[in-house]
């Protein structure tokens, strides 16, 4: 075949395609080649530029952030949600909202569900996720202690309450809290009948949804009482911490940080939280930018759900260390 002929071809494969939304087969029949024969009409009619593909991506997305971050990142998924202003507000209405769409999407009723106790993104997302069962999962488990004092005495079971009726699911608690007092009450909370019970689901979640903090508690952490005090901060702090996934913490490089505190602890451990198959961890905000980061290189989070602006100032981090 002459190669103007063979041009002229593809020019007429590649209107019939793209144009007039013909299938392949049907190509072939028109043009009496065969259908391999049109895949290299069309793939000779954009290597000769007779065919420009171009991708407009709608406003508000950010499609080539999101996949720059997953691959600097090593995660599975990145969900980048447009925020209107850099506000502690505006983000974290952003990232639940976004977080919301992202379940809606992908999670099933055959799924269980862990729950960090304290984040305010999560609670964002409760406020987002639909009350119409478009999301229905088996169970959802409590996976950090929830009781607290003062104002804040109900927020975390609230939070698992509301989460499991807009899912559609049996919740399931811990009625202890997220710190405890010594190391040996921690141990005697772990083994209270209806503590095990909870903590005997974590090795069946198929998902986690988690917040990430950092050495310095978000005010819905501090109002609780289950932060440690500014002198065990600093302590963490002399180890290398820079933040956490369920009070479990780790170093800038996502190294599991060693220390006495994480015995007071009455949450998933950090072995059992990272074998969960899927870890969604939702989290903006540009002081937990270094927290971010070392959750998703440690293997704390499979998929990140964040706001442009976190994501823009975590994609300058990866161009600094490139």
């Amino acid at each position: 075949m002459k190669p103007e002929f063979e041009l002229r071809l593809a020019t007429k494969a590649a209107h019939l395609y793209w144009v007039e939304q013909m299938r392949q087969v049907d190509i072939a029949a028109r043009l009496n080649v065969s259908q391999a024969g049109v895949s290299r009409l069309l793939r000779r009619a954009q290597k000769e530029g007779i065919v420009s593909i171009t991708i407009k991506p709608p406003e508000g997305t950010y499609h080539l952030l999101e996949e720059q971050l997953a691959k600097g990142l090593g995660l599975q998924e990145v969900v980048v949600a447009a925020s209107p202003n850099d506000s502690n507000g505006a983000m974290l209405s952003s990232i639940g909202e976004a977080a919301a769409q992202y379940l809606e999407s992908t999670l099933n009723e055959e799924d269980l569900v862990g729950i960090s106790s304290w984040s305010s993104a999560l609670v964002a997302l409760a406020e987002h996720l639909s009350s119409a069962g478009q999301v229905k999962v088996a169970r959802v488990v409590q996976l950090m202690g929830g009781i607290s004092h003062g104002r804040a005495e109900h927020l975390a079971e609230n939070l698992i309450l509301q989460l499991a009726m807009r899912m559609a699911a049996h919740p399931a608690f811990l009625h202890v809290p997220g710190i405890a007092s010594t190391s040996a009450a921690g141990r005697v909370f772990c083994a209270e009948p209806y503590v095990r019970d909870t903590m005997a689901l974590f090795d069946q979640l198929s998902v986690a949804l988690v917040g990430i903090g950092t050495l310095e508690p978000s005010p819905y952490l501090a109002r609780s009482g289950n932060a440690f005090s500014d002198e065990e901060r600093r302590e963490l702090a002399d180890c290398g911490a820079i933040g956490d996934v369920c009070l479990r913490f780790f170093d800038e490089q996502g190294h599991r940080v060693e220390h006495a505190l994480d015995e007071r602890v009455v949450a998933i451990p950090a072995e059992q939280l990272q074998r969960i198959p899927r870890i969604v961890g939702l989290a903006g905000g540009i002081q937990k930018i270094g927290a971010i980061r070392a959750a998703a290189l440690g293997g704390w989070i499979h998929v990140l759900v964040t706001d442009s602006y976190t994501a823009e100032a975590l994609a300058r981090t990866l161009e600094s260390t490139d």
